[in-house]
């Protein structure tokens, strides 16, 4: 205002706050079930809670595991579930704490979380979960790639928590665990397997966006996934491994340093402090296969 502004706002923790920050949107509502999406836009992620009766499960929870609780407080629920799509490397996942402060029992694949040191329950490709024992159906569909344990969520038959397999502009990189052509193999397997096999109305509910104009009408991230096809026709179109081995290649960059302690963390294997942590997680996503081509 010194400077002659007088329409001037910040937010309140600055940096920490931004980076932390989580906005609810509701993606659907029916039979007595609640799904909503919490953007991190300081992120550039996603994480996806599901409603039914009392009880909440979380999908690919942020560390501020504050907010979580707050909104299934608020809503009269209490989180009871908590899901990872794969081990984390790009931010420190909230599940072990939201675990520790509410006895939510945590989901993973075994291919990413064999070594972690807490507990956990493997998943495993076509395994079906609800809330109580009733509630919407939560079908675990194992979508290995971009990391060997990649597991998407299918909602009651529609609505795909996708994690870092599926972004309505990409594919998640399959090089982050230093094994581009391995990985790279598994997630071809993938494109032409299990996500060949789903219809194109399912809805795609990524763990990342890419830019904001992938938002829709109701002011969340999702698209069908006939249209994410579309609109990554040259990699969806790719027939031949070579080839896309080669594409995987042609748009490798190296990955941030900090992601292998993330990953670290993200496993119980390593212990850092909470102002560690918060200079740890607050850099950028790059967990997109081809975040930069043209």
């Amino acid at each position: 205002m010194n400077q002659g502004w007088n329409d001037v706002a910040y937010l309140q923790g600055g940096i920490k706050t931004w980076g932390n920050m989580l906005a609810p949107r509701l993606v659907a509502e029916k039979d007595g079930y609640r799904l909503f999406q919490f953007i991190r836009p300081g992120k550039a992620s996603c994480s996806y809670g599901l409603l039914f009766k009392n009880e909440m499960a979380v999908f690919d929870p942020s560390r501020n595991v504050g907010f979580y609780e707050q909104f299934a407080k608020s809503q009269g629920f209490r989180i009871v579930k908590t899901f990872e799509t794969h081990l984390q490397a790009d931010y420190i996942s909230g599940s072990q704490q939201l675990s520790k402060r509410t006895s939510a029992a945590i989901f993973g694949h075994e291919n990413d979380f064999q070594h972690a040191v807490f507990s956990y329950t493997r998943v495993q490709d076509g395994d079906v979960f609800r809330l109580s024992s009733e509630g919407p159906e939560i079908r675990a569909v194992h979508m290995p790639g971009h990391t060997p344990g990649s597991t998407a969520y299918l909602i009651d038959r529609t609505y795909l928590i996708s994690g870092d397999a599926i972004f309505i502009l990409s594919i998640g990189r399959p090089d982050l665990g230093g094994k581009a052509v391995e990985w790279a193999k598994l997630l071809f397997k993938t494109i032409k397997t299990q996500i060949a096999s789903l219809h194109d109305s399912t809805v795609v509910l990524p763990g990342h966006y890419m830019d904001w104009s992938e938002m829709n009408a109701k002011g969340f991230f999702a698209d069908s996934l006939g249209n994410v096809r579309k609109r990554n026709a040259d990699i969806y179109g790719i027939v031949d491994e070579k080839d896309f081995i080669k594409f995987i290649q042609d748009n490798i960059r190296a990955q941030p340093e900090v992601y292998a302690k993330i990953r670290q963390v993200n496993a119980g294997l390593t212990w850092v402090d909470d102002e560690e942590q918060e200079v740890m997680d607050l850099g950028k996503n790059e967990c997109a296969a081809s975040m930069h081509r043209t």
